[in-house]
């Protein structure tokens, strides 16, 4: 497994935590129409670097381009935002990998040379036997970021950091349970974001994600009171987020070789 950092200032040669991380390498996407989540991942050590998000993100933006916002490192505790225009369509040909059945899109992109960003290997997307190994079960806590309704954790554009335990159950194999539920809220511009834990199992992964999967969306509950005159149709949140597993962000990737 593999985690380098990128854009580091020399001073900042602690290790980081596993959160830190993966807000360092996950961006906003954005268009006039709305705001997503990705994050970036790197399958050769540096050398080039992969938007993974949801298809249906890419698919709904307008347009030959959407917007990525990266962040560059001005000095200890000050970023400023870093946007980024990435070309998505050829006139009306897709750019991006899309899984043929589940909610995943990959897309190669070059970040900005200043950029801040965490270099987080596609070898910490989970496998089945990850999931296996690590015990993944119903119950397990996980962490995501996004950007709910736009919003952002700070000035310099991080995504916020959210959480909650798996809420559905059986978990394998993934080809046939191709989702999972995560008992938290999540809310438009979430889509396409991170879903991680830590990767335990000795004192040196401590530190180290293991990418569960990514957020598709959200289950709403749909009720139709009916009147003698008036019918009224209800739509609200059921408080579950469903996510996909990251073994279709795994085949994804392969398409693209």
């Amino acid at each position: 497994m593999t985690l380098l950092l990128f854009g580091a200032s020399p001073l900042s040669a602690e290790v980081e935590d596993l959160n830190t991380r993966m807000l360092r390498a996950t961006v906003k996407l954005s268009h006039d129409d709305s705001t997503a989540t990705g994050f970036i991942l790197t399958p050769d050590q540096g050398k080039s670097f992969l938007l993974v998000t949801a298809n249906h993100v890419l698919a709904n933006t307008k347009g030959s381009e959407t917007t990525i916002l990266f962040r560059r490192k001005v000095e200890k505790g000050l970023y400023k935002k870093l946007p980024l225009k990435l070309i998505i369509r050829n006139d009306e040909t897709p750019l991006w990998t899309k899984h043929p059945s589940e909610d995943v899109a990959v897309i190669a992109v070059t970040p900005p040379e200043d950029a801040d960003l965490a270099h987080v290997s596609t070898d910490l997307l989970a496998t089945d036997d990850d999931l296996r190994k690590y015990q993944v079960h119903p119950g397990k806590q996980m962490v995501f970021l996004g950007y709910p309704h736009r919003e952002e954790a700070s000035e310099a554009g991080f995504p916020i950091l959210r959480g909650g335990p798996i809420a559905s159950f059986p978990l394998l194999p993934t080809q046939k349970i191709k989702t999972f539920y995560v008992s938290t809220h999540i809310f438009a511009g979430d889509s396409g974001g991170p879903v991680y834990m830590p990767r335990r199992g000795d004192d040196s992964a401590a530190n180290v994600p293991m990418i569960v999967g990514i957020i598709h969306g959200q289950r709403f509950v749909n009720n139709t009171v009916k009147g003698d005159y008036i019918t009224v149709k209800t739509h609200h949140q059921f408080g579950l987020a469903i996510v996909v597993h990251s073994s279709f962000i795994i085949e994804t990737i392969d398409l693209m070789k």
